[in-house]
């Protein structure tokens, strides 16, 4: 018999570098003529990460979501197109994100999620669902699920998509904690930016194995434009919140991504031996790249910058068999 194999779906956080990993997306669907959401049982995403996958469990399509990143983004994430009023943005939001509040108001995404998701909850997804976020109330991180009847799981059943999207995305500093049902969340980038392992550990529990529906997985990992992070072995050692700027956030996401691929390409094979991971790489940037692409700069320059890098990494990895493989087949489970 033929083994009956369990698909995941991974995409990590990044802010508006979301527009990247939609592009990508985009690409391997135009090349295979198939809906992601089709070929995937279960999609996992943290903050902007979260939002991809939940459009794409929603029915939309990864070109869709590419479009709404670059065509509000700048509605997200306000940034100049001239250097000089960029530069004075820039310094005033870093001085309210070091003194008063968050960098930027959640107003304008909140808005854009209403319009997308409406009032639809998790178990309205068309797929399996892995949305990862931090409780600060109880101190634990938290996966938000849709409802299954695998896992006799149903508490999030009724939480609202936008709920889920503003829980998983609310980084810190940048925008403000979100609230539901009186408890306070954060972007569970602090713990899980690569969630790859979070669907991992969700097949396992209940999906793939022995005496269960699937025999082995196929998961693969889309990553994010990594920022380049190395220091001089020069630089000041002692550093505050104003000198740590925003590699203290950065440091951590990059670190946790890192780690999670390392793991799981040691890992994947001594689990199981039929299991196949695949990781698409974040793209090598240039120095005028480097300096144009970061979290929340949404200027024209930067945004066409990550789209035509999304583009062709997207282009690149829907020729090479590994990812074709993952669009053979449909996906099998169903609610």
């Amino acid at each position: 018999m033929e083994n009956k194999t369990f698909k995941i779906l991974s995409i990590d956080g990044g802010g508006i570098k979301g527009l990247y990993s939609a592009s990508v997306l985009a690409r391997i669907e135009e090349k295979t003529g198939k809906r992601i959401s089709n070929c995937f049982d279960m999609i996992c995403g943290t903050s902007t990460g979260g939002l991809i996958a939940l459009g794409l469990a929603n029915g939309m399509s990864a070109q869709s979501l590419s479009d709404l990143y670059f065509e509000k983004g700048s509605e997200i994430f306000p940034t100049s197109n001239y250097i000089f009023i960029r530069i004075v943005q820039s310094k005033w939001n870093f001085f309210k994100q070091l003194l008063f509040c968050n960098k930027h108001s959640i107003k304008p995404l909140k808005l854009i999620l209403e319009t997308i998701f409406g009032d639809k909850t998790m178990n309205d997804a068309d797929n399996l669902l892995c949305i990862p976020s931090f409780n600060l109330t109880t101190g634990e991180p938290r996966v938000f699920k849709n409802s299954h009847s695998k896992t006799g799981f149903f508490t999030d059943k009724n939480i609202k998509m936008v709920d889920v999207a503003l829980a998983t995305s609310s980084a810190p500093t940048y925008f403000p904690v979100h609230e539901h049902n009186e408890f306070l969340y954060a972007d569970g980038g602090v713990w899980a930016n690569n969630p790859s392992m979070c669907g991992l550990l969700e097949a396992l529990d209940y999906y793939v194995g022995e005496g269960k529906d699937y025999d082995t997985y196929q998961l693969l990992s889309v990553s994010s434009i990594a920022q380049p992070s190395g220091w001089s072995s020069t630089s000041r050692k002692s550093k505050s919140f104003r000198t740590w700027g925003n590699k203290l956030f950065q440091t951590s996401l990059d670190g946790q991504s890192f780690f999670t691929h390392f793991f799981l390409s040691k890992i994947v094979k001594k689990i199981n031996p039929t299991g196949v991971y695949f990781r698409i790489p974040p793209p090598d940037l240039s120095l005028p790249q480097m300096g144009l692409i970061s979290m929340d700069r949404a200027d024209k320059k930067a945004l066409k910058t990550i789209r035509t890098l999304g583009n062709h990494i997207g282009n690149t990895y829907a020729m090479k068999p590994e990812i074709l493989e993952f669009f053979k087949t449909e996906k099998t489970y169903k609610k």
